[in-house]
């Protein structure tokens, strides 16, 4: 079945801005009173009919004809809501089941993180099936080859940007020092519950579904490559950034905190499509989490006060992010040139 372009644009549209209030208002997604919520809601409705769908495109074939086939979009909006579907239903009834009735609020907090990242995992690995280009390349910006670059790159950028502060603060004559977390069971699964979900969002957001949004581009007409760039940047940064802020007043600081996890959503995407490495997007994303819940080192006054703000950190150590991959490009640009001489000589 083919549908017109425009309609192709308005469905695409229509899933990841559903896929967004889903994440913000999941407690009013339509339940059946005779069924278990897992299978007796509407999302699962809705997955259910996306995959007959899809087995339908899939026996009938390529068709001819003007516009695009429906089947072409059903793997990307398979990917936004079987995701959705599993941290609504699976996580909390998994988590209430295993988790300690004794421990503290925020211990709760950091082990359930710890849980969608791994959870996050297995569900990308699972909806990679629904389109193996996509998961090709992903697993491309992933392959545990490309960790050892992003571990390093990501100390020189955020080792060098507390070292950039603490040398202009000496210079500016302010008596400022490193306060360090304390060393307790919750700063262990704080930091590590961070940064396995921060690389999972990494592998969802920027892997699969920046994946998928770029192969799917020409069907919807966008053919030329900054196009095809910039539609799979929009649509995941945009999707990531309404995810990630909370709704609700006041509500200049909560546009304020949509703006910021836009923007941040942008940068790890060009950062992702410049290094083509999901470890070292991750590992800064993984950091930025750990300073914003105090789990990272950071400057303090006299009185023990912080500092700098949370954004003066984020912002250099994004610069510094930058300057290295765009180095790093240069430097594997030059290398892959081959010399006239030589290659005359071979």
């Amino acid at each position: 079945m083919r549908i017109p372009v425009q309609l192709a644009w308005f469905i695409l549209g229509l899933g990841f801005f559903t896929a967004a209030l889903l994440r913000q208002f999941n407690d009013r997604t339509p339940v059946s009173p005779m069924i278990s919520s897992i299978v007796g809601s509407l999302l699962f409705a809705g997955i259910f009919f996306l995959l007959l769908v899809s087995a339908r495109e899939w026996r009938s074939g390529a068709v001819a004809g003007p516009g695009m086939r429906l089947g072409s979009l059903t793997p990307l909006l398979l990917i936004l809501l079987v995701e959705k579907w599993v941290s609504i239903t699976v996580y909390p009834l998994f988590f209430r089941q295993y988790a300690s009735s004794d421990a503290s609020a925020g211990l709760l907090d950091a082990q359930y993180r710890t849980l969608a990242g791994i959870g996050l995992i297995l569900v990308c690995v699972l909806v990679s099936r629904f389109s193996v280009p996509a998961a090709r390349k992903s697993w491309r910006r992933a392959r545990p080859s490309r960790w050892p670059g992003a571990a390093l790159g990501s100390l020189l950028v955020i080792g060098g940007a507390y070292l950039l502060l603490a040398l202009l603060s000496r210079s500016m004559g302010a008596e400022f020092r490193f306060a360090w977390p304390k060393a307790t069971p919750l700063l262990a699964w704080v930091v590590g519950g961070q940064l396995l979900l921060a690389f999972a969002e990494e592998l969802y957001y920027r892997g699969l579904l920046m994946s998928e949004l770029e192969r799917l581009a020409p069907r919807l007409g966008v053919r030329g490559a900054a196009g095809r760039r910039w539609l799979a940047l929009g649509f995941t940064s945009g999707l990531f950034g309404i995810e990630h802020f909370t709704l609700g007043p006041p509500w200049g600081a909560s546009m304020r905190q949509l703006v910021f996890t836009v923007a941040l959503g942008l940068l790890f995407g060009i950062l992702v499509m410049l290094s083509a490495n999901l470890h070292f997007s991750a590992a800064i994303h993984g950091w930025i989490n750990c300073l914003l819940l105090g789990a990272a080192p950071y400057l303090v006054d006299e009185a023990g006060r912080p500092a700098l703000p949370p954004g003066t950190y984020i912002g250099l150590v994004l610069i510094l992010a930058f300057v290295l991959t765009f180095v790093m490009r240069r430097w594997h640009q030059r290398k892959q040139v081959v010399d006239p001489y030589e290659l005359s000589r071979a």
